[in-house]
């Protein structure tokens, strides 16, 4: 049963990056706080960023944030696998919430070098990033949204159906305006 999760994730973290049409249909939730550390290790370079941001996304909801320090995310991503090298069989989100308190996972907003407020991206803004920048921000929304109805679990169908939702919301002229969290309250299921 535990390699089951394990493929599941990896499976989706794959598709995901790749963004595969067919996800959309797939019946897979991956129970976010069950991913060990052995796991994490076990991601590509890719997979790991778009955990990290799901997970960012979901301890800022948390502790009040709707921003990113991108330097930060970047540290805190190899202080992570460094604590994981040491705890394998430990799963990320317990020890993330057992060291921060469940404090914010994504620094201090007064030193943060590169900090991208949430909250104030627009549709306009959000279409215009690269791929893998929109991969990201998706995942740390879907982090963000599934905190604040104390979800843990990344439900494959409903993600890709509301990434789709969201992107053709914010492709229509009118809605170019505005912010992409207005636009995931709207649409988004």
């Amino acid at each position: 049963m535990r390699k089951q999760q394990i493929l599941k994730l990896l499976c989706f973290l794959g598709l995901a990056m790749a963004a595969l049409p067919s996800v959309a249909r797939a019946q897979v939730t991956i129970n976010m706080s069950r991913v060990t550390c052995a796991d994490y290790l076990a991601m590509t370079p890719e997979q790991s960023d778009v955990f990290g941001a799901w997970v960012g996304g979901y301890f800022n909801q948390r502790s009040g944030y709707t921003w990113i320090d991108m330097g930060a995310q970047a540290r805190n991503a190899a202080s992570v696998r460094a604590w994981c090298a040491t705890y394998p069989a430990e799963f990320v989100m317990t020890g993330l919430a057992r060291a921060t308190g469940t404090a914010a996972f994504q620094g201090d907003p007064n030193r943060a070098v590169v900090k991208v407020e949430m909250s104030r991206i627009t549709c306009q803004e959000f279409m215009n990033y690269a791929y893998d920048k929109q991969i990201l921000i998706g995942a740390w929304m879907s982090g963000y949204y599934n905190a604040s109805v104390g979800r843990h679990d990344l439900d494959i169908a409903r993600y890709r159906a509301n990434s789709k939702r969201v992107s053709d919301y914010c492709k229509r002229k009118k809605n170019r305006n505005d912010s992409l969290m207005n636009a995931i309250q709207r649409v988004a299921i």
